[in-house]
């Protein structure tokens, strides 16, 4: 019997020989899609939306406009304009100037700007390129503003009277260079992300400096004809994986350097030798002490495994036959064990990050007093929005609110449901002014939300404050109370906790 044990290793020392010569081009499959599946996430979750929601929020601005009031000498109706325009810029922050150039050679624009008498606004090339393709929101050519050392870009977007004659073009001058911010360089070692045009143009990098600069590598153009695809350039040992955005003939690419692909392997390869050689070793001290005993620790490990998933936890009665109801059972509390741990931590509802996994992560940063921002929100009346439309509407904008939410706050810290309608989030940043205005960038996005059901209208109340150590029920309890200030100051607001300058906005005007 221990001599036909002993043969018994020769076939589990080949499969991990077989495995080991495997393991290599496995690595570097799953690598590469890691790869290319980071690239895809940064597009859709990032630079898709930011673009699309850029043009919802323009669309939004030029459907108020009516030409009639800017073709008269003066018009009261021209301040709520600029105020409009002036609010858009405030929202964006990566907006440069809002304006409308005409078929009379005038020009409005905010920030307000006197051009000299020579200017036609008709022989810009973003008016030639609206008009062009009437009914549609344009994007130029990017273009570098040497003044403020920004790349730029301009929309724009014909505008007719009721008759569909041209009258003008109404037009947002765009910072690309926010763009570059989310574009990763250098870690890992030698990886980083870029956007590039049809001509090979860094439309952005994480080197700002570079921009509007051709690519390093510009024999990578015919390679990236695709919508999205990955490969390996052997002259310069790199992997690429890139994805056509839709918005602009543009390509987002992610690039890693092939020696950390073979680095990784021979690291995970090396480790695999380790792990064959310490299971060969104990194979054989088990074969030469156990090798008569084996069947009864086959079935004492099949009552063990069940009776851990049992709830009494008591050990049944009937024996294993064979070693494959071992890995069955196995697999089953694995499974059962992967399941439960993913699910948690995470609200089923909104998909959030639950109350147990918020104060875990509060506690943690309490006890190694990290500095960081808490601030909480609360849907304003919410039970009426329950009551009136029913508990589907209001899952709906629960779920529509966390969505907005994780976009903003994503790569900032946590965005979490604390319970009902109340939800939390974690900000690990250092700049009080960031923090307002993260959270009251979530109260606008909500605001402008539309919704099918007639007369919705979803707002939201909330408070900030810095924290750095102390208790979980102080830090809470001072949130809590400028959420209550924030209500009872007409709600639809944010309230900062002094010494800082205490922030309250409303609606606007």
């Amino acid at each position: 019997m221990r001599w036909a044990v002993l043969l018994l290793f020769l076939p589990v020392l080949l499969l991990g020989g077989l495995y080991y010569l495997h393991l290599g081009s496995v690595l570097e499959q799953r690598i590469k899609q890691d790869l290319q599946e980071e690239n895809r996430k940064l597009r859709s979750v990032y630079v898709e939306p930011y673009l699309s929601e850029l043009e919802r929020q323009f669309d939004l601005i030029f459907d108020d406009l009516d030409i009639r009031h800017f073709q008269g000498i003066s018009s009261p109706r021209l301040t709520h304009y600029v105020h409009d325009w002036q609010h858009f810029l405030q929202l964006r922050g990566d907006l440069r100037a809002v304006y409308l150039g005409t078929e009379s050679r005038r020009l409005f624009v905010t920030p307000a700007w006197q051009p000299d008498a020579r200017f036609d606004p008709r022989q810009r090339p973003w008016y030639k390129l609206a008009i062009a393709t009437p009914q549609q929101v344009v994007w130029s050519e990017p273009y570098y503003d040497y003044a403020n050392g920004e790349l730029m870009m301009t929309v724009s977007r014909a505008v007719h009277d009721e008759e569909r004659r041209l009258q003008g073009v109404f037009a947002a001058d765009l910072v690309l260079n926010h763009l570059s911010g989310v574009m990763q360089g250098g870690e890992p070692a030698g990886s980083y992300q870029l956007i590039v045009d049809a001509k090979g143009a860094l439309i952005a990098t994480p080197d700002t400096s570079r921009l509007l600069h051709n690519m390093d590598h510009p024999a990578w153009l015919p390679r990236l004809s695709g919508e999205s695809g990955a490969f390996l350039d052997e002259a310069s040992h790199l992997y690429v994986a890139y994805h056509r955005l839709s918005h602009a003939n543009w390509v987002l690419i992610s690039v890693m350097p092939e020696s950390r692909i073979r680095a990784a392997m021979a690291q995970a390869q090396q480790n695999l030798l380790l792990m064959i050689g310490l299971a060969c070793l104990l194979y054989l001290v088990v074969a030469l002490l156990w090798s008569r005993d084996l069947r009864r620790m086959a079935d004492e490990l099949r009552r063990l495994v069940q009776a851990a998933r049992t709830p009494s936890g008591a050990v049944p009665g009937e024996r294993l036959r064979e070693f494959s109801h071992v890995y069955a059972e196995l697999a089953a509390v694995g499974a059962d064990y992967r399941t439960a741990r993913l699910q948690a931590d995470l609200d089923a509802l909104t998909g959030l990050y639950n109350r147990r996994y918020f104060d875990r992560q509060l506690a943690s940063l309490l006890e190694r007093s990290i500095p960081f921002y808490l601030g909480m929100v609360d849907l304003d009346d919410f039970k009426c929005i329950n009551d009136t439309f029913g508990h589907n509407t209001g899952d709906i904008v629960l779920r529509r609110v966390a969505q907005t939410g994780q976009a903003l706050f994503g790569q900032h810290g946590w965005f979490c449901r604390y319970g009902g309608e109340e939800l939390v989030v974690i900000l690990l940043v250092q700049d009080s002014v960031l923090a307002h205005e993260l959270l009251d960038d979530l109260r606008l996005e909500v605001e402008l939300l539309h919704w099918r059901e007639p007369g919705l209208m979803v707002t939201l109340s909330g408070g900030l404050v810095r924290v750095q150590g102390g208790s979980v029920e102080s830090c809470l309890q001072r949130v809590d109370e400028l959420v209550y200030a924030s209500k009872h100051g007409g709600k639809n607001r944010i309230t900062s906790e002094p010494p800082q300058a205490e922030r309250v906005q409303g609606a606007p005007a």
